[in-house]
């Protein structure tokens, strides 16, 4: 039975077009997966800091309280100190109250040294929180992008559709199980093209005879990836 070559490549014309408004469906979710896959990981990151924000401002607080306990500590030792009663007492005193001091300098250091630390990574979460709210604003207009995108591109599969069911009745009856086959297999690619007397898809030579089939629309599948293949028109 003879098929024309033109049906045949405006039948894969049409796959294609309906492959690539289906590759446009699909792409749409995995856009915004990308995008929300960003902002977890900045999310995580603000998290991260936050806690780390949290932890040295609970650790400048204990070393603050710690530093109140020992100035209590200190004062109470030099009230002893005026109360010693022997000068072996008032030796131990004042040394026990000049360790402390030093002790009390170096905590006083180590607080500073916190405080620095805490303003540190305030602005580093002041920083994170803006990320992370630029890449939410990311992930909103992604999804309205998809969706505005969306329902365009249904509306073009839904026209397709028909039309590519109406275009494969030029398919002979006996080959239109081969057909679906090739189909499931391939989608779009079910068809190709032949080009200088190869075909497209598997890049193997036709014969002589083989191309003279093709050119007077003889229906033939590829010998090597089985593939409809066709002599496609200028």
């Amino acid at each position: 039975m003879a098929v024309s070559n033109n049906g045949l490549q405006f039948l894969h014309e049409l796959q294609q077009k309906l492959k690539g408004v289906q590759e446009e469906l699909d792409k749409g979710p995995r856009l915004i997966k990308v995008k929300e896959n960003a902002l977890a990981k900045r999310q995580v990151e603000l998290d991260e800091i936050k806690a780390l924000h949290t932890a040295q401002r609970k650790l400048a607080d204990q070393k603050g309280l710690q530093l109140k306990t020992n100035e209590a500590k200190l004062a109470d030792l030099n009230a002893k100190l005026n109360m010693a009663s022997t000068n072996r007492e008032f030796d131990i005193l004042k040394g026990q109250i000049a360790a402390d001091k030093m002790a009390n300098s170096v905590l006083e250091d180590e607080i500073l040294d916190c405080m620095d630390q805490v303003d540190k990574l305030k602005s580093k979460v002041a920083d994170a929180e803006k990320i992370v709210a630029d890449a939410k604003d990311d992930v909103r207009k992604m999804t309205e992008q998809v969706a505005a995108a969306e329902a365009g591109l249904k509306e073009r599969a839904t026209r397709l559709l028909p039309a590519v069911a109406e275009a494969e009745s030029i398919i002979p009856a006996e080959h239109m199980a081969t057909y679906r086959r090739l189909v499931i297999a391939h989608g779009a690619d079910a068809l190709s093209s032949v080009e200088n007397s190869v075909c497209t898809s598997c890049y193997v030579s036709l014969s002589p005879q083989q191309c003279v089939e093709l050119r007077g629309g003889k229906f033939i599948f590829c010998i090597s990836c089985g593939k409809l293949i066709y002599a496609p028109q200028a």
